[in-house]
């Protein structure tokens, strides 16, 4: 084995290395993130108080199973119980554009609201069926995702893409190419010895 530069191969062996670890930690922390992101979660019932820790604003989302779409006829409305204020959400499809679909669920933003306090909230829904089930169906709400998704995501791209060419470069330098148009001189043919 030949190669070409030694401190190039350490180098960029090193970088490899670096890059696996930077990878796996990234994808746990965009796996631990999308866990911590839920401030609640709740069965598909008429009518539910939940409570919510802190104020901020918050989405709700819809989950059901992937290829369920009756979530676009329901209506939700959030009442705060110590100030009475109630803040309908309907699904709109732009609002619904930054689903999260998994294998077999996803989650449906059906809007943001922003809540002013910590306490107890009533969350009505109008639009359920009775003959229905819907226990595979929840409700969820969540500080906004979708940026640090993003963020996250393209982070996993780059170090990817970054690993990918530390890995090429340190082929490069344990099998060096045979250059092109190199031409075997007098000396080199057998015929003439």
């Amino acid at each position: 084995m030949i190669v070409k530069s030694w401190p190039m191969l350490m180098g960029t062996s090193v970088m490899f290395v670096a890059l696996v670890f930077a990878l796996i930690w990234l994808v746990m922390r965009l796996l631990r993130s999308n866990r911590e992101q839920i401030i609640a979660t709740a069965p598909l019932v008429t009518q539910q108080e939940i409570g919510i820790r802190e104020p901020g604003e918050l989405v709700l989302l819809f989950e059901t199973p992937r290829f369920r779409s009756d979530y676009r006829t329901l209506e939700f409305e959030i009442v705060e119980q110590a100030t009475g204020q109630s803040t309908p959400v309907k699904y709109g499809v732009l609002g619904g554009q930054g689903a999260i679909r998994g294998v077999t669920t996803m989650r449906v933003p059906i809007g943001r609201m922003k809540v002013q306090r910590a306490g107890r909230y009533l969350v009505r829904i109008a639009g359920l069926h009775q003959e229905k089930d819907y226990s595979s169906c929840h409700l969820l709400l969540s500080r906004p995702y979708l940026g640090r998704m993003v963020l996250q995501i393209v982070s996993i791209v780059v170090c990817a893409i970054a690993m990918l060419l530390s890995l090429l470069l340190i082929s490069w330098q344990v099998f060096p190419l045979q250059q092109a148009g190199q031409f075997p001189t007098k000396h080199d043919d057998p015929r003439t010895q």
